[in-house]
């Protein structure tokens, strides 16, 4: 009984190094190293085959519905002891495999009856393995919760409480008045270095500190230009591309039957904003004319993927699993297009079927007419710019330059430094959302939407569990 188990759990481990040994190529072979996936009437198919599919699943491994892809088990001392029979069950999204169950069962040459089965998923980690994956430096105020792990190519200061992973590329980093770090009140963790402070990689009176970790390899947001150029081949090919539009960008409206209406904005209204990026400037945020494109489009099945080659705004209910990706891969030199997120973006169930991604080239901000208390669930991405929203002057005339509450449930990656909220010096509240609370949604991690950026591509067990 206990060797069956042993056996069993071996014909995983195998499994995962099988799969690992073709980590560069798009899709790894599930095949188990034969020509064929499964066979119906004794006939062999392949893995593309509409015999060897399940709904959104590749069954390779059975014959005639049974488990058929069996191996000797030998001891160290070289010994045929027991076999064990694998079953793989593949997610397959836009024709990419982006996760692999294995079921193994395992029994010894001896009592072949007695036989014990498990279940493992695979999956390579995603950015939606994250709460926070950021390539500049960032401080979380003592207002912070963060569930999920955080992670910065530079500097943390650590102020909030967390409950999981906080990791530094860094060493240590000079933490300067921005960060409301100054010679004459550093944080713990640093030294005053001229009017500045010198800090760890990870510094501030935040806890647990003993999940924190400094320095580890950076995460490659250049690496993401490669992923976008991938999603509009795909776009194209499996899902829905929209090139440039004849306006200033298109809004898409996403709605609960899992359907979405785009339009063409035809007129944008400047508002003064100011960011750490560009200081005082106009902001061409708010829409005020657009025109209908196409309404009630539905999905490819199987391929929730959206690429629109132009600036983008975007709100409504998702159903299903869609990643819409926003960027300009045509002009030269390039036009880094960005994303406003218009509205709440919610989910129709919170089962883990539905899931976004919002990836695009330059900011995702939120703009000045946001709603008052807004739901954001998804995994936001922005390669060269920064997530946030921007300060605004505040008075009769703006007056929703304030927001009380904004909630969050996903990953947020940014290259540039994050901010919801402004404080004057003193900390007295200026603009954008007086209460933030942000939650990593663990669904996201185990099944994210499609083709998001890999932390690493190397194929991890993601669950493990005894089946019957």
């Amino acid at each position: 009984w206990n060797d069956s188990l042993h056996i069993a759990e071996a014909g995983v481990n195998y499994y995962r190094w099988h799969l690992n040994q073709y980590i560069e190529a798009e899709n790894p072979d599930i095949q188990d190293g034969k020509s064929w996936c499964c066979k119906v009437g004794g006939v062999e198919y392949g893995q593309d085959a509409d015999q060897c599919r399940n709904g959104d699943f590749i069954i390779c491994g059975t014959c005639d519905g049974e488990a058929c892809y069996e191996h000797d088990y030998y001891n160290p001392q070289g010994e045929l002891t027991g076999k064990f029979v694998l079953e793989i069950k593949a997610k397959k999204i836009c024709g990419q495999i982006l996760g692999v169950y294995i079921n193994s069962t395992g029994s010894t040459i001896k009592y072949p009856n007695l036989k014990r089965k498990v279940e493992a998923k695979f999956a390579s980690t995603s950015v939606a393995d994250y709460a926070y994956m950021l390539n500049d430096g960032v401080w979380a105020g003592s207002d912070r919760e963060i569930y999920g792990k955080y992670h910065s190519n530079s500097g943390i200061r650590m102020d909030g409480t967390h409950n999981s992973l906080v990791t530094s590329s860094v060493n240590d980093w000079l933490c300067t008045s921005s960060f409301s770090c100054s010679s004459a009140s550093c944080p713990e963790g640093c030294n005053p270095e001229g009017a500045n402070c010198r800090c760890d990689g990870v510094c501030g009176t935040g806890s647990p500190k003993d999940l924190w970790r400094f320095p580890i390899p950076p995460f490659d947001f250049d690496g993401i230009t490669a992923d976008l150029n991938r999603m509009k081949n795909l776009a194209n090919d499996k899902g829905i591309y929209f090139p440039p539009s004849t306006g200033e960008g298109y809004h898409v409206i996403f709605k609960d039957s899992g359907k979405f209406d785009i339009k063409i904005v035809t007129g944008l209204g400047a508002i003064r904003a100011y960011s750490m990026e560009q200081g005082w400037h106009w902001s061409y945020e708010r829409i005020t004319a657009e025109e209908d494109f196409q309404l009630d489009v539905s999905l490819p099945s199987g391929c929730g993927l959206i690429f629109v080659e132009d600036d983008l705004w975007v709100e409504g209910t998702v159903k299903g699993k869609i990643t819409i990706a926003s960027a300009d891969l045509i002009s030269v030199p390039s036009i880094d297009t960005s994303v406003f997120l218009n509205g709440n973006l919610d989910y129709t169930l919170l089962d883990g079927s539905d899931s976004l991604a919002v990836i695009t080239e330059k900011d995702v901000l939120i703009p000045l007419y946001s709603p008052n208390e807004m739901i954001l669930r998804g995994v936001f991405v922005a390669q060269k710019g920064h997530f946030g929203r921007e300060h605004y002057s505040c008075g009769n005339y703006w007056p929703e330059c304030k927001r009380d509450e904004l909630i969050m449930y996903g990953s947020v990656v940014s290259n540039g430094r994050v901010g919801t909220k402004w404080t004057y010096y003193g900390g007295t509240w200026a603009s954008g959302y007086n209460q933030r609370k942000n939650y990593f949604d663990a669904k996201l991690s185990r099944d994210p939407p499609p083709l998001l950026p890999y932390v690493s591509k190397e194929l991890k067990l993601i669950s493990w569990e005894e089946i019957q």
